[in-house]
């Protein structure tokens, strides 16, 4: 009986330490949970306050600088995150998206803010990607305004090459009748209608030749 008694004294301590361990555990899940719960109402309340206050206003200024920019309104589950897009024109003439997104790393002690840019069709290099890591507790949102300025000044530098980029221009050139030189339309000095036709030229002194002798000169560049 004492050997029968005290084999069941080791089980009973065996289940009693399985017990204690599986409470433990419990506990710690329970623990841990709650500081995720925690970070990521902290992540979620300093997003939106980067994206008010630091993101959308300066997109916002962005888009007042060119026809046909606009910041698209974002459908429920967008997340955080401010698009730009802008439609394609003759001035520039390919589809452009500019877009931030506010996410939190892996142990959601890092808010990261990404940067991306997609200009289509791909004729030009440019940095399509960036990223920055703000520590969630003590965001600096004047750091924060910084990067963003400096993404947003260097995706205009990008977007105005599309101006002067040969690949993305070819179908806005045209001949200045009188002295034959290239021009593109949307920089043309001056213009004039002739038979129905408009005609471009690169200094107005072009212009007012052409229109002294206008047949001879549109007969020259049929």
């Amino acid at each position: 009986m004492d050997s029968l008694n005290n084999f069941r004294q080791r089980l009973e301590e065996a289940l009693r330490k399985s017990d204690e361990q599986r409470s433990q555990h419990n506990a710690h899940m329970r623990q841990r949970m709650d500081e995720i719960a925690r970070r990521s109402d902290q992540f979620n309340e300093a997003a939106a306050v980067l994206l008010a206050r630091v993101i959308r206003p300066r997109m916002e200024l962005l888009v007042g600088k060119f026809e046909g920019a606009r910041i698209p309104d974002t459908p429920g589950g967008g997340g955080h995150r401010c698009v730009c897009t802008f439609e394609r024109n003759t001035r520039f003439p390919a589809s452009t998206a500019l877009e931030f997104t506010v996410i939190p790393n892996d142990r959601i002690d890092e808010i990261i803010v990404s940067y991306h840019l997609e200009i289509l069709p791909v004729f030009i290099e440019f940095k399509g990607h960036d990223q920055l890591a703000l520590p969630l507790d003590g965001i600096d949102e004047s750091g924060a305004g910084q990067w963003v300025e400096d993404r947003i000044t260097d995706f205009v530098e990008t977007y105005l090459r599309l101006e002067t980029a040969k690949a993305y221009q070819d179908e806005n050139m045209e001949t200045d009748p009188v002295c034959g030189m290239p021009v593109n339309r949307n920089w043309a000095a001056a213009t004039a209608e002739y038979s129905g036709k408009r005609y471009y030229f690169c200094i107005d002194d072009c212009r007012r030749r052409f229109e002294e002798q206008p047949s001879r000169y549109a007969k020259e560049t049929k």
